[in-house]
């Protein structure tokens, strides 16, 4: 009969130090992690830009022309703050609730000047008082939907309804940053005329 020898205490030391490698790598994971958290965290704003209460526009006057595609409308600040500008976005069916075409690329109007997908009547400054009114009259608020260069294509059809977020300027630690008044979207159905 043979003789079995156990050994006890020997213990597998490779096992060990990959298992203590696994903790580390974990470790310094977890710290770079949390570094990088917190730089990123810096970055952020702690508040969303905001409008105050009380920021209204209303559209007294439209031109929608479906044979010259062009669109001109009148922008009258109905608020009781003034504005710089606004987002213009379209739709081209009547069955989407949500605009989705950015029109400023298409600003041909004389009052202003794009800025981004903004259309602003000055930079850094609310120009646009309570009761002010941008005028037809003045093409202040001129959209070229036949538009074409290398990345503005012509309108693909024809309006169904326009939708306006009036933006200001706000002071947001010290400067002035361009809030969206999202509380005071105008959604407009419009049709040829």
């Amino acid at each position: 009969m043979g003789k079995i020898i156990f050994t006890v205490g020997k213990m597998n030391k490779r096992g060990v130090s990959e298992i203590i490698g696994y903790v580390l790598l974990m470790a310094v994971v977890i710290t770079i992690s949390v570094i990088v958290y917190q730089w990123l965290k810096s970055y952020v704003p702690q508040e969303a830009l905001a409008c105050p209460d009380g920021v209204s526009v209303a559209i007294p006057e439209l031109i929608y022309n479906c044979s010259a595609n062009s669109l001109n409308f009148t922008l009258e600040n109905t608020g009781t703050f003034s504005i710089t500008g606004y987002y213009i976005k379209a739709t081209n069916s009547s069955t989407q609730e949500i605009a989705t075409i950015d029109l400023a690329k298409y600003y041909a109007g004389d009052a202003g000047f794009v800025a981004g997908s903004a259309v602003q009547f000055a930079a850094n400054n609310n120009t646009v008082l309570p009761g002010n009114i941008e005028d037809i009259k003045k093409n202040a608020n001129f959209f070229n939907l036949n538009k074409f260069t290398n990345d503005v294509k012509p309108f693909p059809g024809t309006i169904a309804s326009i939708e306006i977020t009036p933006i200001m300027y706000v002071n947001y630690n010290g400067k002035k940053r361009v809030a969206s008044c999202t509380s005071a979207i105008l959604d407009e159905p419009i049709a040829c005329s």
